[in-house]
């Protein structure tokens, strides 16, 4: 079994210069979430009304969907590899699922 760990955040950061950089902006408001998977998906809560960016680091290989009713596959999801933060732009209201 490996977990999924979410971060929503409703904006990222940006440098002393205006320059954007790949970071979530930590404001105290973002929702934390962690999802169970296996070779069954497991499927995040909707992402907040708020959240346009979501950090996801997952504790072992998988795949993964977004959409409003998402179960990922190998055969089509998004691959991450273990221990390996990613950044993605979401739509508020839709989930993410994992699979390994």
């Amino acid at each position: 079994m490996s977990t999924m760990y979410i971060t929503e955040y409703s904006r990222i950061c940006g440098d002393e210069d205006g320059h954007i950089i790949q970071a979530g902006h930590n404001d105290g408001n973002q929702t934390d979430q962690q999802i169970t998977f296996t070779t069954t998906a497991g499927t995040s809560a909707a992402f907040a009304d708020t959240t346009r960016f979501i950090r996801v680091s997952c504790d072992g290989a998988g795949y993964l969907e977004f959409g409003s009713a998402p179960t990922a596959v190998t055969a089509t999801g998004t691959p991450v590899a273990a221990d390996t933060p990613e950044f993605f732009g979401v739509v508020p209201g839709q989930k993410v699922s994992a699979v390994s």
